[in-house]
C-alpha cells in the first residue's frame, strides 16, 4: 500500500487502541480486582529496546521524557499514528500501538504480533487488546500462558470466546469462585473482562487518578508492516 501523506486526518468517528503486555519469570502473586498494583519504577532503556522489537517499526525517531501512565488517546491524524508508548516495570512490559489495531475484518496485526511475541518469550505470559470503533464497536483479546492453550475473546456487538478462560486464569493462580457471579463464564453469565485483564497483567492495563507509575513516548519511523497496517485499518 501506498504510506499515507502527513497531515492527513482520521476520520473523526473512527477511534482505537491496542496494548501488548509481556510479563516475564518470575511472576508475582495475581492482583485480586479490586487490588492496586505496586508504584515499581520504570526503566526507558529496556522500554526503547521493547518497542524496537515490534514487526511495525523500523526505527525511533524521538524519545521523550518519561510521563506518567495514562490512558492513550485515539489518533487524529497520521502523524500521531507514529506514536508509541511503553512502560517497563520490573518483569513486566507494556506497549500501546496503534498499529496493532485490528478491525476484525481483514486486519491481522495484533496477531502476528502475538504470535511474534510467543515466539520470542516462549516463558513469558502474553496479552494483547484492541478496541475500534469505526461505526460498528469490536473488541480483541490475545492471552498466552505457557502450559494451557491461547485464550481468545474477540466479537463486534457480542463477543465469543475460542480456549477454556478458567484454564487460563488457573494457570496463573486465579480462582474464580470467590470473585462471586460478575466471574461467571457461562453464555447466560456477565464476564468482567477488564477485572481479568487486571488479574492476568498485574495492572498494567489499569490507570488510576493519582498514578505513580511511569511510561516512555516515543516517535517512530514504521516498517512496511506497520505503514500497511495504518493504511489498511485507519484509512481505508
Amino acid at each position: 500500500m501506498s504510506p499515507v501523506s502527513p497531515g492527513t486526518q482520521v476520520n473523526p468517528r473512527h477511534s482505537g487502541h491496542a496494548h501488548l503486555i509481556v510479563v516475564h519469570p518470575p511472576f508475582a502473586t495475581p492482583l485480586q480486582p479490586n487490588e492496586r498494583p505496586p508504584a515499581t519504577a520504570h526503566d526507558p532503556g529496556t522500554a526503547r529496546a521493547a518497542v524496537l522489537s515490534l514487526s511495525t517499526v523500523s526505527a525511533i525517531r524521538r524519545e521523550y521524557a518519561p510521563s506518567r501512565l495514562e490512558h492513550p488517546g485515539s489518533p487524529t491524524n497520521r502523524e500521531e499514528l507514529d506514536g508509541v508508548r511503553a512502560a517497563v516495570w520490573g518483569s513486566t512490559v507494556k506497549i500501546s500501538d496503534p498499529a496493532l489495531v485490528e478491525d476484525g475484518v481483514l486486519a491481522s496485526a495484533l496477531e502476528d504480533e502475538f504470535q511474534a511475541q510467543r515466539t520470542k518469550h516462549p516463558d513469558a505470559r502474553i496479552v494483547a487488546v484492541c478496541e475500534r470503533d469505526f461505526g460498528a464497536s469490536y473488541t480483541k483479546i490475545l492471552v498466552a500462558v505457557p502450559g494451557t492453550p491461547d485464550l481468545m475473546v474477540e466479537g463486534f456487538d457480542e463477543l465469543e470466546i475460542t480456549g477454556d478462560p478458567r484454564a487460563t486464569l488457573a494457570a496463573v493462580g486465579i480462582d474464580l469462585d470467590p470473585l462471586g457471579e460478575g466471574y461467571d463464564i457461562s453464555d447466560e453469565g456477565f464476564f468482567d473482562y477488564e477485572g481479568v485483564l487486571h488479574m492476568l497483567t498485574g495492572g498494567a492495563l489499569s490507570v488510576y487518578t493519582d498514578e505513580e507509575r511511569f511510561e516512555s513516548a516515543f516517535d517512530v519511523d514504521r516498517s512496511e508492516e506497520g505503514e500497511d497496517s495504518i493504511c489498511e485499518v485507519w484509512f481505508p
